[in-house]
């Protein structure tokens, strides 16, 4: 797969959505900004991202899986100098027997950087979601801050989830977290909702739009009608 360079320089602003990408290398330069918007409806099945920020920049990742297909995601965020700031957000629908796996790690080369991650994850029928990724604070990274959290509805009894955050910390003067759920549909919200005259399709296209929402309505209008349709016939 052929890798595309995104450079981010000139203090530059940047805001760029994405519906058909490849591998990516970024550079986003000194006092420079970049929110990145990628849309994936299955045109990639295998993905590396690389980044490098300077200093005082900020990269924000939004990222829609809505493949019908495997998929397996690595990405590696390196912050390099101070001032420096990522933040990865995530939503993932897996259906059929479809596997998918997202590998997302930061790396606090320099002190005074943050880095958080949030990854929402929808698995359905036979299919699988992982989250993994290493966040790691080296020695003498002082005043840095990271942080990753995972969170998974499995809404059959054959779907499966894994969320594995890993935290490296080689620094004491730091902050760092990590949060990881998996659990199964409530089936409350469903008799709730039921019981209000929508049926069990609507129902849990209602539960999942609500819990990856956050992340689908960073999208343009047309991009998060296509992500509501694409919902509505996974249900």
């Amino acid at each position: 797969m052929n890798t595309k360079k995104l450079v981010v320089k000139n203090r530059e602003k940047s805001e760029l959505e994405l519906l058909e990408f490849s591998d990516l290398d970024i550079e986003v330069e000194d006092d420079c900004s970049l929110v990145l918007k990628l849309a994936n409806f299955g045109n990639s099945e295998n993905l590396k991202i690389t980044a490098n920020l300077g200093r005082n920049s900020n990269f924000d990742v939004v990222f829609a899986d809505f493949s019908d297909s495997n998929i397996t995601v690595k990405s590696q965020v390196n912050l390099n100098q101070e001032g420096a700031s990522c933040k990865w957000h995530l939503a993932s629908l897996s259906s059929h027997e479809n596997h998918k796996k997202f590998d997302i790690s930061f790396t606090h080369n320099i002190g005074n950087t943050f880095a958080l991650m949030d990854n929402y994850g929808v698995s359905r029928e036979k299919s699988e979601i992982i989250f993994t990724g290493v966040n790691h604070i080296l020695k003498g990274a002082k005043g840095s801050e990271t942080a990753q959290n995972a969170k998974i509805i499995v809404f059959d009894p054959e779907a499966r989830g894994t969320a594995s955050p890993v935290l490296r910390i080689d620094e004491n003067d730091v902050k760092a977290s990590h949060g990881a759920v998996v659990g199964q549909l409530n089936e409350d919200h469903m008799f709730y909702l039921m019981s209000r005259g929508l049926s069990k399709e609507e129902a849990r296209a209602l539960i999942t739009l609500g819990y990856l929402q956050p992340i689908s309505r960073q999208f343009s209008e047309k991009t998060q009608e296509r992500i509501l349709n694409l919902i509505k016939e996974a249900m």
